[in-house]
């Protein structure tokens, strides 16, 4: 026949238990510090890192808006892009609309025709907030 205990472990058996405890969760944090220290070395982005709008503009949106907004490139011409930087257009383009530009891509009014394509499954929310900031931010 087997018999079973049911006491708890003694305190002193608890007591030699934490320490080895504690030294698990030591090495435990070192080990991830030292990894975020390796990723971090590697220039792996975290979430807290600051959007670089300006590398973002270059890639996705000055072959067409230009570098300074203004829609003066040969695509831009071609495809009737508005000055970003002028006065009217500034006064009607909102964050929102940006925004959603981005996002969900532009028509040509009253047809089917994408003037502008979407970039929300190419780029994060954080990266479109910074690009609807930055083409805001034209003068």
């Amino acid at each position: 026949m087997i018999a079973i205990s049911s006491s708890r472990p003694s305190s002193s058996s608890l007591q030699t238990a934490r320490p080895a405890d504690r030294n698990v969760r030591i090495a435990a944090g070192m080990f991830v510090a030292a990894l975020a220290g390796v990723l971090l070395a590697a220039g792996v982005a975290s979430a807290a890192d600051p959007v670089d709008a300006a590398a973002l503009w270059a890639k996705n949106c000055q072959s067409c808006h230009g570098a300074d907004g203004k829609g003066k490139t040969k695509i831009g011409e071609k495809m009737k892009v508005r000055d970003l930087s002028s006065p009217e257009v500034k006064a009607k383009l909102t964050k929102a609309k940006a925004l959603d530009s981005m996002k969900i891509g532009v028509k040509e009014v009253g047809t089917d025709k994408v003037v502008m394509k979407p970039y929300a499954d190419k780029l994060s929310a954080a990266e479109i907030e910074a690009l609807a900031d930055y083409s805001l931010a034209f003068k």
